[in-house]
């Protein structure tokens, strides 16, 4: 993990809040010829170096916006050395220095993950600090489901923690129908059927409170299938009406409001990329 820059500001998303006061957010700077990076596509290139998403890569480089070395570039699968090659857009070259962002958000339910919808419905960037550098969510969370997401763009932490094999632990707070039994929670914690046939690697289900017609726990699982707690609790019979999660790896959401977020600092970044 490279070391930290001196912290840099950005706007406030709402004046005078106290996760919004006098907002930095924590940077980090690569320089490629530092480090090698190997070949990557041309838009990939793009997308990690912070200019822009993959797709809208394609889309520039579609349209002859783009060059090499001072070549234009029209194949977005053009394998590029971010060590060594020139790329430039619209003429202006793109930075091999880059600053890293890393916010914690707690998501509210009713907003979706992608930058625009064409449904015109509430996004988290509506949510979000201006900045001129691309972000993007670590993962997803459904328009039903609050809480911990990491909005970075740092592609780097975003594989190693959507990567299956990583196993990074996230933990959801789960209010479902019904009351849990033991079998039920055994089911759970050992692997359950989803998705026509996948079983769900092992969980842990703590601070669990089972009331007259309803049940509430803690659950932390190390994969994210797209709503996978959701259709864990459903396999064993167990509707969840409301989902939460509460951390990624060690870094919680704990303090902070709903629709609010904060900067990681430097030991949570370094903590997620172990």
């Amino acid at each position: 993990m490279p070391p930290l820059l001196p912290q840099s500001s950005l706007q406030p998303c709402v004046s005078g809040d106290r996760n919004c006061r006098e907002l930095t957010v924590t940077t980090a700077s690569v320089k490629t010829n530092n480090v090698y990076l190997p070949a990557v596509s041309l838009a990939r290139a793009l997308s990690k170096l912070g200019f822009c998403s993959r797709t809208q890569a394609e889309s520039i480089i579609a349209g002859g916006r783009v060059t090499v070395n001072g070549v234009p570039a029209h194949n977005a699968a053009q394998r590029v050395d971010m060590e060594k090659d020139r790329i430039a857009v619209d003429g202006t070259e793109v930075a091999t220095k880059k600053k890293f962002i890393y916010i914690l958000l707690n998501k509210p339910t009713g907003y979706i993950t992608t930058r625009v919808d064409e449904r015109g419905r509430e996004t988290i960037y509506d949510l979000l600090p201006k900045t001129d550098q691309f972000v993007f969510p670590v993962g997803r969370l459904d328009m039903d489901t609050s809480g911990a997401l990491i909005v970075t763009n740092d592609s780097q932490l975003g594989e190693r923690l959507t990567n299956p094999e990583s196993l990074c632990p996230k933990s959801y707070r789960v209010e479902a129908e019904g009351r849990l039994t033991d079998d039920d929670r055994r089911a759970l914690e050992h692997g359950v059927l989803i998705n026509g046939g996948y079983t769900t690697r092992p969980s842990v289900l703590r601070d669990i409170e089972i009331r007259e017609s309803e049940t509430e726990c803690t659950i932390t699982i190390t994969e994210g299938k797209n709503r996978q707690v959701r259709k864990m609790f459903a396999s064993i019979g167990h509707e969840v009406t409301a989902l939460h999660r509460t951390a990624i790896g060690s870094v919680s959401v704990l303090g902070i409001a709903i629709g609010k977020w904060r900067t990681l600092d430097e030991n949570e970044i370094h903590r997620l990329m172990k």
